[in-house]
């Protein structure tokens, strides 16, 4: 009799121990699991304020023909009315040429800029440039033998009556999809390329992990700076974000 209430005694021991240790185990992989999260997450916090720290901006040079390259593929291509877009890049200047066909008028014609700002990133990309010389016709020809004429005279009378250059209101008159081909302040002129570079995903995904904040004019180049973004390019995501979250709890695996 004693016998069975040993033995039953014993079987009780073992259920309870085995029972602790289960909720002592369960305990201890909660620690662990919030452990390890704090640990990867000073990790993600520390590199990304060292890194911001160690690497501000760092400067890249664009070839002239770099340059020109990327403009006729996000530009010219994307824009009817433009048969060619140009730039001849100077040490703190450059000479814009272009060709356009509309409203019947086929001309060429060029006129030198400042870069006031270029900034590329994940929520603007703007061009702004500064006319520092008058617009010069290079080519202007019509199907109408009076179009090309009329053209001329108003592009000297608008000279002769306001004191200023024409291409900033005629390139603000061009509609594109019912929006501006650029927008201007007095002489400055605003061109938003983003409606050409956001259906690339490409570009879009590049500007979340570096954005040009400006650009500078030398001989034959445009320097950029550029800032990296290490969160984006290590693929951290939000920093504020949980490394390891409940979805890995691997009690959870094969849970629908």
């Amino acid at each position: 009799m004693s016998m069975e209430n040993t033995n039953t005694t014993d079987f009780s021991t073992d259920a309870t121990s085995l029972t602790d240790t289960s909720v002592l185990a369960g305990k201890f992989g909660d620690g662990f699991l919030l452990g390890w999260q704090q640990i990867f997450g000073n990790i993600k916090h520390s590199y990304s304020k060292v890194a911001d720290n160690l690497v501000d901006e760092i400067l890249v040079s664009l070839s002239q023909k770099q340059v020109n390259d990327a403009l006729y593929q996000f530009v010219t291509k994307n824009v009817g009315l433009l048969h060619n877009l140009k730039l001849d890049i100077h040490d703190g200047w450059l000479r814009l040429t272009c060709t356009v066909d509309t409203m019947g008028i086929f001309a060429t014609v060029a006129s030198n800029f400042e870069l006031v700002h270029l900034q590329l990133d994940r929520h603007t990309q703007r061009l702004v440039l500064r006319q520092i010389s008058n617009t010069e016709v290079i080519e202007l020809h019509s199907k109408q033998w009076y179009k090309a004429p009329a053209a001329r005279f108003a592009v000297a009378s608008y000279r002769l009556i306001t004191g200023k250059d024409p291409l900033p209101f005629i390139l603000n008159s061009i509609k594109i999809k019912g929006i501006a081909f650029t927008e201007h302040k007095g002489d400055v002129i605003y061109l938003e390329i983003g409606r050409w570079l956001k259906g690339n995903e490409t570009i879009m995904n590049t500007l979340k992990k570096a954005q040009v904040n400006t650009g500078t004019l030398k001989t034959q180049q445009l320097l950029l700076k550029i800032q990296p973004n290490f969160g984006d390019i290590l693929s951290l995501g939000d920093p504020n974000a949980d490394i390891i979250s409940e979805k890995d709890n691997p009690d959870n695996q094969g849970k629908k």
